[in-house]
């Protein structure tokens, strides 16, 4: 089922309506750097170039290299917050344009989720509270109910509390990724890569451009869309950002014949989704337990330690996986990925000018697959015409960032 194409950007004008803007007096088009190139930053550099700005975007790696291509990329609208939860929905029906237009291959089969015990049942049911308020209410389910949706899934006895969406989706994010910024280019953006932003340079408290490791740029406005690397661009600056280290496994299996087109989440404890191609994926959401062998991967950012640990941490998530759906099991590991999600202190997304540094606006989010549509949008509006997206003002940066 699939959502009523709506206006998105309620009292601004869609992005698909944006005329050229951002004409210097000079009569040069505004320039503007974009630093990532992850799902954010490919889909803020298409609607800045769709609104007449010069765009260069600068990412360190390859285009979905970081957080990313390690992402579930599970596009809903399930959180705990009313607010929050308003902003995914008009990124979900912003999703269903870029889908459609983008050809960016999403399925729209909804989505599953059951909680074991009290708390979890408790945390679950206040999403599914706010949820009934919107146009989308979820069904509630019992166990039973959850495998006869769903032939092939069982959610076990003890499930306390389960319910189902109908207009969830999901994404191949790296595909999605690659799709942005070839949409991008057309509209004369520029993707440079690998090229690392090494400074940003400011004169008065305004910017004037980067350096990178391909040079200089001049520039006339930057996003820094750079996910876990947001606390060092914002260093640069002297503008000290803290996010939550939070480390998570994904595995992808083997191709296996498609049993499912939604998405199941297990008690906040493990999530998975079968894409088209017939590729499973499911990820731990919680991270490592905090044990003594996973003091260093909750300390920092790392690889594997040996190609061993790897493949046994890979495999032993679709064990796990296959207790609540035994056909993942007949696939193998193809790819085991040890992701670290940007996550602001209050899983709250950050999105807006820093204070304090003229030119400089910044986007870090951990739901970035879910609301990179919405936020570029946003994004491109606010820096082309300085027009205020009202439904931004409780994720401003200056919550964390001082002027």
């Amino acid at each position: 089922m699939r959502l009523h194409r709506r206006t998105v950007l309620g009292g601004m004008a869609a992005a698909t309506a944006l005329a050229p803007m951002g004409v210097l007096a000079a009569g040069r088009r505004l320039k503007v750097g974009v630093v990532g190139g992850g799902i954010i930053g490919a889909s803020t550099a298409l609607q800045l170039a769709r609104a007449g700005a010069e765009v260069i975007l600068f990412e360190k790696e390859a285009p979905a290299a970081g957080a990313t291509s390690k992402s579930v990329a599970w596009i809903n609208p399930v959180v705990n917050d009313a607010h929050y939860m308003r902003l995914r929905l008009e990124s979900m029906k912003a999703w269903l344009e870029d889908d459609s237009q983008w050809r960016m291959n999403a399925i729209w089969g909804g989505s599953i989720s059951w909680a074991y015990g009290e708390k979890k049942r408790d945390e679950l049911t206040v999403k599914a509270k706010l949820l009934a308020a919107t146009d989308d209410p979820p069904r509630i389910l019992t166990s039973a109910e959850i495998s006869k949706i769903s032939p092939g899934v069982f959610a076990g006895d003890d499930v306390s509390f389960a319910f189902q969406t109908v207009r969830d989706g999901h994404v191949d994010p790296v595909v999605a990724t690659q799709r942005y910024l070839a949409a991008a280019k057309r509209f004369g953006a520029r993707v440079v890569y690998p090229c690392e932003v090494t400074a940003i340079e400011m004169t008065g408290g305004s910017l004037t451009g980067v350096q990178t490791s391909k040079g200089r740029f001049a520039l006339d406005r930057l996003v820094t869309a750079g996910g876990t690397d947001t606390p060092q661009l914002m260093a640069m600056i002297d503008k000290p950002l803290k996010l939550a280290h939070k480390p998570g496994l994904v595995v992808h299996t083997t191709p296996q014949p498609v049993v499912t087109r939604m998405v199941y989440e297990a008690s906040s404890i493990i999530e998975f989704k079968q894409y088209a191609d017939g590729r499973f994926l499911t990820s731990f959401t919680g991270g490592p337990p905090n044990l003594p062998q996973h003091a260093e991967i909750l300390d920092h950012q790392m690889q594997y330690p040996d190609e061993y640990l790897r493949q046994h941490h890979g495999q032993m998530l679709i064990d796990r996986t296959a207790k609540y759906i035994p056909a993942i099991a007949k696939g193998k590991p193809a790819k085991i990925l040890l992701g670290f999600r940007p996550y602001p202190l209050d899983n709250r997304p950050i999105c807006g000018p820093v204070p304090g540094a003229k030119g400089v606006y910044a986007i870090v989010t951990h739901s970035g697959i879910t609301l990179a549509p919405i936020l570029g949008r946003y994004a491109a509006r606010e820096i082309m015409s300085g027009e205020v997206a009202p439904l931004l003002q409780p994720y401003r940066p200056d919550r964390y960032i001082a002027a």
